[in-house]
C-alpha cells in the first residue's frame, strides 16, 4: 500500500506509540483497572446526547458557510463521513471526504466545498483559542503561557483579516495574482486561478453579516457542548469536576490533535487529556484517574463518530473503498 511507504505514516505511527507510553508509563494496571471500575458510567449517557447535539450545530454550521439553505441532510451525514475517515485512516482524509460527497450530491464545485471546510477549520482554531483566553485567569499557569495563548489568538486573527480583505476585494486580488502568475511561464496560470476562484467561493458568504453571524453562534454553540461532553465524562470519575477543566482538556486536545498521529489520533489523544488534567489540576487528578477519564472520553467520541460515519455510508449509498478510490482523484474545476 502507498500508506506504508510513506514516511509520514510512520512519524505519525512513532508519535502515537511515544504518547501512548508516556500515558501509561505512571499509571499501574490495577490503579487504572480500579479508576475504571469506581466510574459512575451513567454520566455517559448525556455525553453520548450532547456528542450527537455538537455534530448537528456542526452541519447547520456548515450549511451556513455554504451559503444554501435545504442541505442539511448532505452536511450532517457529511460530517459523519468526514469522523469515519479521520478514524480509520491516516492523513486526516476525512475533510477532502465529506468535502468530495457534498460536492457531488449538491452540485457545488468542489474546491468551493473545499474552501468552506478551511473556513470551519480556521473558525475551530479561532474559537479555540478565544475559550483558552477565557479560561487562563481561572488557572494558576507561567505568564509564558498565557503570553503564547494570546499571541496564537492574534495571529489567527490576522489570518481571518487577510482572508477576509482578499475575498472583499477579490478582483484586485486575484489580478495581482494573475499579472504575477503571467510572469512564470511554467506554471499553469489559468488553472491556478479557476482554482483560487472556486478556493474564494467558499469563504465569499462569510462577508454577509448576517452569516457571519450565524456561523459565530453555530461554533459557539458546538464548542458549548463539546465541553458538556467532557464535563459529563468527567463527572463520572471526578464527581468534583468543574467547567474549566472541561474546557482546558477540550483546548489542549483540540490543539493537540494537529500534530501527526495515527488513525484516530490514538496515544496522542490518551496523553494529552490526560496531562491536560494532571498538571493544572493535580491536586484532583491523579494519573490513573486523568487517563481513564481521557480512555472513556476517546471511546465514547470514537464509537459515535464511527457509528454516524457507518450510517452515512449507507444513508449515501456508498461503500468505504469506493469513496477513499474517489478521493485520491478528486474533481478538477471546469475550463473556462
Amino acid at each position: 500500500m502507498r500508506t506504508l511507504r510513506s514516511w509520514r505514516f510512520w512519524l505519525g505511527v512513532a508519535i502515537s506509540g511515544l504518547c501512548l507510553w508516556l500515558a501509561l508509563k505512571d499509571v499501574p494496571l490495577q490503579v487504572l483497572e480500579g479508576a475504571l471500575a469506581h466510574a459512575d458510567y451513567l454520566w455517559l449517557a448525556p455525553a453520548v446526547g450532547l456528542q450527537l447535539l455538537a455534530v448537528l450545530a456542526r452541519a447547520f454550521r456548515w450549511q451556513a458557510i455554504l451559503g444554501q439553505r435545504g442541505i442539511l441532510r448532505e452536511t450532517f451525514w457529511g460530517h459523519g463521513l468526514g469522523f469515519l475517515f479521520t478514524n480509520l485512516l491516516p492523513f486526516r482524509v476525512g475533510d477532502p471526504a465529506r468535502a468530495l460527497v457534498v460536492a457531488e450530491r449538491t452540485g457545488i464545485p468542489f474546491l468551493q466545498v473545499g474552501g468552506s471546510v478551511l473556513v470551519e477549520r480556521v473558525i475551530d482554531v479561532a474559537t479555540v483559542l478565544l475559550a483558552l483566553i477565557l479560561l487562563l485567569p481561572w488557572m494558576q499557569v507561567p505568564p509564558l503561557v498565557r503570553q503564547a495563548g494570546i499571541l496564537f489568538a492574534l495571529i489567527v486573527a490576522l489570518a481571518l483579516i487577510g482572508l477576509f480583505l482578499m475575498v472583499r476585494f477579490r478582483a484586485a486580488a486575484t489580478d495581482s495574482l494573475g499579472r504575477a502568475l503571467g510572469r512564470l511561464p511554467h506554471l499553469p496560470g489559468d488553472k491556478l486561478l479557476r482554482w483560487l476562484n472556486q478556493l474564494l467561493d467558499g469563504f465569499a458568504p462569510m462577508i454577509r453579516a448576517a452569516v457571519a453571524m450565524r456561523v459565530a453562534l453555530w461554533s459557539v454553540l458546538s464548542w458549548a457542548l463539546s465541553i458538556g461532553i467532557y464535563w459529563c465524562v468527567l463527572h463520572a470519575f471526578q464527581p468534583e469536576a468543574t467547567w474549566i477543566e472541561a474546557g482546558f482538556m477540550v483546548v489542549s486536545l483540540s490543539l493537540a490533535l494537529t500534530v501527526p498521529s495515527s488513525p484516530g489520533f490514538i496515544g496522542v489523544f490518551q496523553y494529552v487529556g490526560q496531562q491536560a488534567l494532571v498538571l493544572p489540576f493535580g491536586g484532583k487528578y491523579e494519573p490513573g484517574t486523568a487517563l481513564a477519564a481521557t480512555l472513556t472520553a476517546h471511546l465514547v467520541y470514537y464509537l459515535i463518530t464511527t457509528a454516524l460515519g457507518v450510517a452515512a455510508l449507507w444513508r449515501f449509498g456508498e461503500s468505504f473503498s469506493g469513496l477513499g478510490q474517489r478521493i485520491r482523484t478528486p474533481p478538477t474545476p471546469p475550463a473556462g
